[in-house]
């Protein structure tokens, strides 16, 4: 089967990840790499022996290429994706995809009309954690009877200059959320924690509720001294765990009881005078099959490249313009300080 030629363009922070996925995926051929910085293009060039130019532009117009990885600031992304959707090559986008919901549409219209694909680079779509929260049964009890989901999500910078941290890393727990709840939020609510002379948002709290009355909690920041990646859901009876920085248990189940009357049970006098606890039951660290994310995700592009009617999910321009609409309603309520915002 012939390789799927790929050009990238960008190879500054998450640029060198994904070459590197490209590389060892043996479904692929990595032709070409776009960077400004010549520094950049050096060292691309000593580790794939692969061609380097300083500009987009500068790729010959009789090249094939059909696959094009645009890792760049969002603010370009428009623009180089119209660019190489004008010349019918599929697009892969890292994550905000653009830098407005309306940005993200026209570029899936774009690719709609030209008849070519456009995906955007959700890493935690293809992360083992969340595919356990998926598709495993252990997680299900959890996972059907959802009553709280909290997420801390911070750590010491990247702070960018074109999107804030909504859009850097609030993402990822929106996404998240819309593939357990398979539909936007009706509202949502951002307090800025960050300092008010900051004129962008690098810390906040965020609140999404949904039509029956499910609200997930969510805390941002570009600011931490620690590296935090931690998401707790709990149902009824259950909870499930993900802590991306523990290693020896990255996935922890536990079951849980109250030791009394659950609070629904009691009447408005006992809610006011009785506590509730809880007892502890099992605690369990499931054993799943760890792998890098970006494998994952080459692997699934390159099937759905290679084989079109092909049915497995891989997230996309639109994806990204639902996740961007949660981002638009936040930043509204952060600008009315927290004041509540439809999606």
């Amino acid at each position: 089967m012939e390789k799927i030629s790929v050009v990238l363009i960008g190879y500054g922070y998450w640029g060198p990840n994904l070459a590197r996925n490209i590389v060892l995926n043996s479904s692929y051929q990595l032709i070409a790499v776009v960077d400004q910085d010549e520094k950049r293009r050096a060292l691309v060039h000593s580790l794939y022996n692969v061609a380097t130019y300083s500009a987009y532009e500068d790729i010959d117009d009789g090249l094939k290429i059909d696959l094009v990885v645009i890792c760049t600031r969002p603010s370009s992304h428009k623009y180089l994706a119209a660019h190489f959707i004008g010349k019918r090559s599929n697009i892969l986008i890292t994550k905000p995809c653009g830098l407005s919901s309306t940005e993200a549409d026209e570029i899936a219209e774009l690719a709609n009309k030209a008849g070519v694909k456009v995906f955007c680079d959700f890493t935690y779509h293809f992360s083992p954690l969340i595919n356990f929260l998926v598709n495993n049964p252990s997680a299900t009890p959890v996972i059907k009877e959802m009553r709280e989901y909290t997420s801390y999500r911070t750590s010491l910078g990247i702070v960018q200059s074109d999107v804030d941290v909504l859009a850097d890393l609030a993402v990822h727990d929106i996404y998240v959320l819309l593939l357990l709840k398979a539909k936007l939020p009706q509202f949502v609510n951002c307090l800025r924690t960050n300092a008010s002379e900051n004129a962008q948002l690098h810390a906040a709290f965020l609140t999404l509720t949904w039509d029956d009355g499910f609200t997930a909690a969510i805390h941002v920041s570009w600011n931490s001294p620690k590296k935090v990646r931690l998401i707790s859901i709990a149902s009824r009876s259950h909870g499930v765990l993900l802590e991306e920085m523990n290693r020896e248990a990255p996935i922890q189940l536990v079951h849980f009881a109250p030791n009394d009357s659950d609070y629904g049970a009691l009447t408005a006098e006992e809610r006011y005078t009785r506590n509730i606890s809880f007892t502890m039951g099992n605690l369990e660290v499931p054993q799943i099959d760890m792998y890098e994310a970006l494998a994952r995700e080459t692997e699934m592009i390159a099937e759905a490249l290679a084989y079109p009617d092909s049915t497995r999910s891989i997230p996309t321009a639109r994806d990204a313009a639902n996740v961007w609409k949660v981002v638009e309603a936040l930043r509204e309520s952060n600008r009315l300080e927290g004041v509540a915002q439809n999606v």
